[in-house]
């Protein structure tokens, strides 16, 4: 009966596991689509371009930001609650807060998207160029960035650093 219950609760960390993984491999991919996205436009894109750009940035959004964000949260917290502890020691505190950072970012950068991308429809319907379009699309980049760092950041101390599962509760 016991072996059973291990076995169960090796299988619910993979799981888990699997999923926090996966929340970073969408979130650092729509990183790198942003990036991609950019390189494309060039330094004066038109109106046009840029329009087309946001429509495909914010559908990026919909589907790896906010559900990799959603995975990252939720396998972490799974994780936390079934496995290690919250704060048990430096190691895994400094990852669970890195992945707090990440969702405050991340959700900050969702609605700089929304923002962006609504001035570039607004843009593209009046064919003039709207002045803060810029910077608010260059603090949207900024903090892009600041998120692959902590993304990065937290993948490798998850990888490197000793983080001993605590006794499990299933």
């Amino acid at each position: 009966m016991k072996k059973q219950r291990v076995n169960s609760s090796k299988k619910v960390f993979h799981i888990f596991q699997l999923v926090t993984i996966l929340g970073f491999i969408f979130c650092l991919g729509s990183i790198f689509t942003f990036i991609a996205m950019n390189m494309v436009l060039g330094d004066n894109p038109s109106i046009e371009a840029v329009y087309w750009q946001r429509l495909f940035i914010s559908k990026i959004t919909n589907v790896l930001i906010l559900p990799g964000l959603v995975f990252i949260v939720g396998g972490a917290i799974a994780l936390s609650w079934l496995h290690y502890g919250f704060f048990t020691n430096r190691s895994l505190s400094i990852i669970q807060t890195l992945i707090f950072l990440i969702a405050i970012n991340s959700i900050h950068i969702c609605i700089l998207v929304r923002k962006v991308s609504t001035i570039a429809i607004q843009q593209y319907e009046s064919s003039t160029t709207i002045k803060n379009y810029m910077a608010i699309k260059s603090r949207e980049d900024m903090f892009g960035g600041i998120n692959m760092i902590l993304l990065l950041t937290c993948l490798i101390l998850s990888i490197t650093l000793k983080t001993q599962p605590k006794v499990s509760k299933i």
